[in-house]
């Protein structure tokens, strides 16, 4: 989280740090169910199942960081939403 975003934003709780784009979106579905508003910062770094670069011939691994965040007062709501059956 930068500076600003740390001293400006609403958003400062981190609940969840998904991997990957299938289990992000796994979570995002739980909160918006559960009615509970959130912000995501990710972090991308793609390759391929070698560990070297993508070139496009080799299936690429999805190694991108999701971190959640949601307001303070919803972190509990947030919590029960994510861990819901």
């Amino acid at each position: 989280m930068s500076l600003f975003q740390f001293f400006f934003s609403r958003y400062k709780c981190l609940v969840y740090t998904a991997l990957g784009h299938e289990n992000y979106l796994r979570i995002v579905h739980k909160l918006a169910a559960g009615g509970v508003q959130f912000r995501t910062k990710s972090y991308s770094k793609q390759g391929n199942q070698f560990g070297s670069p993508a070139f496009g011939f080799f299936p690429r691994n999805d190694f991108t960081q999701y971190d959640i965040y949601v307001k303070k007062e919803d972190e509990y709501k947030a919590q029960m939403a994510i861990h819901a059956k």
